[in-house]
């Protein structure tokens, strides 16, 4: 008898997770559908019972259980490409190796929206959070991201911060598309590049239902992040921007407002200011510049911000003290160097 082939792959990665695993597996397992799906299991080569716990499973299901085979430690955005590059449905749906899918019908209920909606790319729904053992716990962080959920054409939304619960979202595998993924360890939000990506060429949809436990726990990439992969996030979220922000531009029909004109120019600009990125992409960024244009004032205030902060911040902090005590200057008002003295402390710029 032929193999189906599956409507849905489901995309787990997982590392060092054994007391997790297991029930995420169920979770995928118990989801009550009416077409066929597979699982595909990254292993990141755990060295406690991971891997052993996820062949099991595989050979009590075979042909719906795919582990994939031992390779070096890649780290999670490697890990991630690799896992989803072996994933052959029209959908992908993820689930990390640390969340559980409470809900039954949650697939059955994402692949009918999208199988009717194809303008729509990507479904994703609300979250209950859970501590390490599986009891429900209280999660301000997530309080926050809760009001920012929203459906339709979100990229400029979600361009200033990912709402996108990871391990509840499904979205269409040929979005993935001209998506490049840094095959490196300096960074850990290959999932928010990648809804960038996809939200820049087609609508995305919230179901206002908590389809999936979201685990917080020592090991877990949210906690306590370094200081330099968060530097490292900022740089892969600016180099994604060279290929983002043209592909928004080719692909949004809707005309913008200036606070949204403003966004675009400002990132834009930023590609364009910072010293990553080759001639090429600067050229390509400063050539959407004039479409963005949000007007000589603002423009004028960004450039003075970025030159400011040329200047090193002792003699920075100088001018600007001396500027806001010196009445002989006419052409700078007080409030002007008031302006320049709170230009001077921001840490996040364009």
């Amino acid at each position: 008898m032929q193999k189906q082939e599956p409507l849905v792959s489901v995309s787990m990665i997982t590392y060092h997770a054994q007391d997790f695993i297991a029930e995420a597996i169920e979770g995928v397992l118990n989801q009550h559908v009416d077409f066929p799906i597979e699982l595909v299991i990254g292993d990141d080569c755990s060295k406690d019972g991971t891997r052993a716990i996820c062949e099991a499973y595989a050979a009590k299901h075979p042909g719906v259980i795919r582990v994939l085979p031992e390779e070096a430690n890649m780290g999670i955005a490697a890990n991630t490409a690799r896992t989803m590059g072996n994933c052959t449905g029209k959908y992908i749906a993820v689930c990390d190796g640390d969340d559980i899918w409470t809900d039954p019908l949650k697939l059955k209920k994402q692949v009918a929206f999208l199988e009717q909606n194809p303008d729509y790319g990507v479904v994703y729904s609300d979250v209950v959070t859970i501590s390490e053992s599986g009891a429900r716990i209280g999660d301000a962080d997530q309080d926050n991201i809760r009001k920012m959920y929203q459906s339709g054409s979100v990229f400029l939304d979600l361009l200033q911060s990912n709402f996108i619960n990871n391990s509840t979202a499904v979205f269409r595998r040929e979005l993935l598309k001209g998506h490049v993924v840094f095959p490196d360890r300096s960074y850990q939000i290959p999932d928010y590049l990648r809804w960038l990506h996809i939200a820049a060429r087609s609508k995305v949809y919230f179901i206002n239902e908590k389809t999936t436990a979201y685990r917080r726990h020592g090991n877990g990439l949210s906690l306590n992040v370094p200081k330099a992969l968060l530097r490292g996030n900022w740089r892969a979220f600016q180099r994604s921007l060279f290929r983002i922000l043209p592909e928004f531009d080719r692909h949004n029909n809707q005309k913008l407002n200036p606070q949204e004109k403003k966004l675009i120019f400002q990132k834009l600009l930023s590609l364009v200011w910072r010293p990553a990125g080759s001639l090429a992409m600067k050229w390509q960024a400063m050539r959407l510049l004039p479409r963005y244009f949000p007007g000589m004032q603002h423009s004028l205030s960004l450039c003075k911000t970025k030159l400011l902060r040329t200047i090193p911040a002792p003699a920075r902090h100088n001018l600007t003290m001396n500027l806001f005590a010196t009445n002989s200057m006419a052409s700078i008002s007080r409030m002007e160097s008031i302006t320049l003295l709170v230009q001077e402390q921001l840490i996040y710029t364009l």
